[in-house]
């Protein structure tokens, strides 16, 4: 048996949720939304499969879309870091700057959205990836997220190459092969009939939060 890459990060080798502290900024999903209901069948598909125990499933609360990525306590290295405090500043420090910088740059969110397709991470797990729904949205997100590249001073490599998406699962145990084939079987049949029930997604204003693991994401402020 060998673990998955997120074992040691972000959960323990049972699956249980490990302490990995950080801050981000997100579009929580309205939890009265159809969509819920269709990300909760779509996590059901994925627990059912014979190798459903090798991953770990986020809380459906949880759900979200994240729009800029901010930073990682166990993460210090330069290019995933602020480039306006050293590598060495408490957690606490990029939060509250960030927190203030942000507060600065308006109103941001009502991105609308739309099913793009299921994927499945080598070095994650499944998520839903979507995209802008309209130009509109294409141009509000990639001006939403230059205003936050500036105001939190991180700079990633592959900023241009973002994918939006919603996380449904992190593998924990490594698959064999006919889990493999079981995982791509599952993710066509979750994603026909995403393709046709998902919809338009609308989000509310973004939210900068801080979470202790990936089950809780708290928000500090809004940028509303």
């Amino acid at each position: 048996m060998k673990y998955a890459p997120s074992v040691g990060v972000k959960f323990h080798e049972d699956g249980s949720v490990r302490t990995f502290p950080g801050n981000t900024f997100i579009c929580h999903l309205d939890q009265s939304l159809p969509l819920i209901d269709e990300l909760r069948w779509a996590q059901d598909q994925l627990k059912s499969m014979n190798c459903g125990d090798k991953f770990s499933f986020l809380p459906i609360s949880s759900m979200h879309m994240t729009v800029f990525e901010g930073v990682c306590d166990q993460i210090r290295e330069a290019h995933k870091w602020t480039s306006k405090l050293d590598l060495a500043a408490d957690l606490s420090a990029t939060t509250d700057l960030f927190a203030t910088e942000a507060s600065q740059v308006g109103a941001q969110g009502g991105f609308e959205m739309m099913f793009d397709y299921v994927y499945n991470c080598p070095i994650g797990g499944t998520a839903i990836r979507i995209k802008p729904a309209n130009e509109q949205s294409t141009q509000a997100l990639k001006q939403c997220r230059e205003a936050l590249k500036a105001a939190t001073g991180i700079n990633v490599p592959d900023f241009d190459d973002y994918h939006f998406h919603i996380t449904l699962s992190y593998r924990v145990i490594e698959l064999e092969e006919q889990d493999k084939i079981e995982l791509q079987q599952t993710a066509k049949r979750v994603g026909e009939r995403l393709a046709q029930s998902f919809g338009s997604l609308i989000h509310g204003p973004v939210e900068f939060c801080t979470f202790q693991d990936m089950f809780k994401f708290t928000p500090v402020i809004k940028l509303s």
